[in-house]
């Protein structure tokens, strides 16, 4: 099944817009994309700041009908891989790598972020929607926590938004499929370019700063640590924050 490309001038989100197709038809593999979202959210509803027309924001409808919903981190895993096949070809690839749960950072700089809203049928999932923000030619963010970067502020160059989302939305329709014929390469390439994983660093916990080692994750895509006294932690998102 092809994809299917519609683009905007400007839209409130991506994301709302595919949800309120949904119910009036079949949106799978509609890839829904704008120059400006004037309501684009973050996970957990942070902002996500985009100059007009600079980056690209856009949201991608996947039939995920295959997969149990408790295995519904899967595609948590799947979607930032595809986006790193690509990206691998135009910026230094060892430098980038997936910030737990799905955010691609290039370094310790935020480069992407996913937001994947998902309907579930019985035990199994239904359609997923998977926004994504990629910062591709802006050269200036205000001062973010996550201390956002640009493809063009890594290289220098511009680059053309329409190729590069094909190319995406691509790759992320493969890697989606690989979770059929291949799910166990999906779980080891992902923690091979898990941002920390298998190293000390500096987090927040409850206002807390502990010093934590990334053991892995778990089933349900939480977060798995040891401290330096080998107590076990295991956390879900908004339960730990990375110090940068």
């Amino acid at each position: 099944m092809p994809l299917i490309y519609h683009h905007f001038g400007q839209i409130d989100s991506t994301n709302a817009f595919l949800q309120r197709k949904q119910s009036e038809c079949d949106i799978r593999n509609w890839v829904v994309s704008a120059d400006e979202q004037t309501t684009g959210k973050g996970m957990g509803n942070n902002g996500w700041e985009s100059e007009t027309g600079k980056n690209l924001t856009f949201s991608l409808a996947v039939d995920m009908g295959f997969l149990p919903a408790e295995k519904q981190f899967q595609l948590s895993k799947a979607v930032p891989l595809g986006i790193l096949e690509v990206l691998d070809g135009f910026l230094p690839s060892e430098k980038l790598s997936i910030k737990w749960p799905n955010d691609i950072y290039f370094e310790s700089h935020k480069l992407a972020g996913i937001l994947i809203n998902s309907t579930i049928k019985a035990n199994m999932m239904d359609v997923s929607i998977i926004g994504i923000g990629l910062n591709v030619n802006q050269m200036q963010f205000q001062d973010w926590p996550t201390r956002p970067i640009s493809m063009k502020m890594i290289m220098g160059e511009d680059y053309d938004l329409q190729p590069l989302l094909e190319q995406i939305t691509e790759h992320i329709i493969i890697k989606v499929e690989q979770l059929k014929s291949a799910p166990n390469s999906i779980e080891q390439d992902y923690l091979k370019r898990l941002f920390r994983y298998r190293t000390w660093a500096n987090y927040e916990v409850k206002g807390d700063a502990l010093r934590l080692f990334m053991t892995g994750i778990d089933p349900f895509g939480r977060l798995m640590m040891t401290d330096e006294a080998d107590n076990s932690y295991c956390f879900d998102i908004k339960e730990i924050k990375f110090l940068l």
